[in-house]
């Protein structure tokens, strides 16, 4: 009897450990932690892009246009928030479901958490993609500077 107690009791023990160690995954309208934040992006003429990402939302606004926002609850896919990882690309999509991608400012081939050393600093940014350029949003500071790449 005490050998079936034992047997049971170390069961369970280890059922809750192991399930303990398994991660959960972020659902496609949760946006994970080490992305969230305000950026900033440099246009020139003492003006700012910025993209602000929390957990349930997205907005980008670009130069003097109105700030194009994505929730969880839109009715539009346009501006429906849906976060998609593609590891083998190494970059995410935050709106992954959109049809036209004409329909949205976000980054057409995705964007990308990478780090960026501005003086003797490293700084968090997220890298956008669009047709044959990229650029960088910086997390929390304005830098003077802007940061934009032909590919080709």
């Amino acid at each position: 009897m005490k050998l079936v107690k034992l047997l049971a009791v170390a069961t369970v023990s280890l059922g809750v450990v192991g399930a303990s160690v398994v991660p959960a995954s972020a659902s496609a309208t949760t946006v994970p932690k080490k992305l969230r934040g305000t950026y900033y992006a440099y246009q020139g003429y003492n003006s700012w892009d910025k993209l602000k990402i929390s957990k349930h939302s997205a907005y980008i606004k670009i130069g003097s246009d109105k700030a194009f926002k994505l929730t969880t609850k839109a009715k539009s896919k346009a501006h429906r928030l849906s976060y998609k990882n593609y590891k083998s690309m190494h970059r995410f999509f935050l709106n992954s479901k959109i049809k036209v991608l004409a329909d949205s400012p976000f980054p057409a081939g995705g964007m990308q958490l990478a780090s960026r050393k501005i003086g003797k600093k490293h700084y968090k940014v997220i890298r956008g993609y669009q047709s044959a350029t990229k650029w960088d949003f910086i997390k929390g500071k304005k830098v003077k500077h802007i940061y934009r790449t032909h590919l080709n």
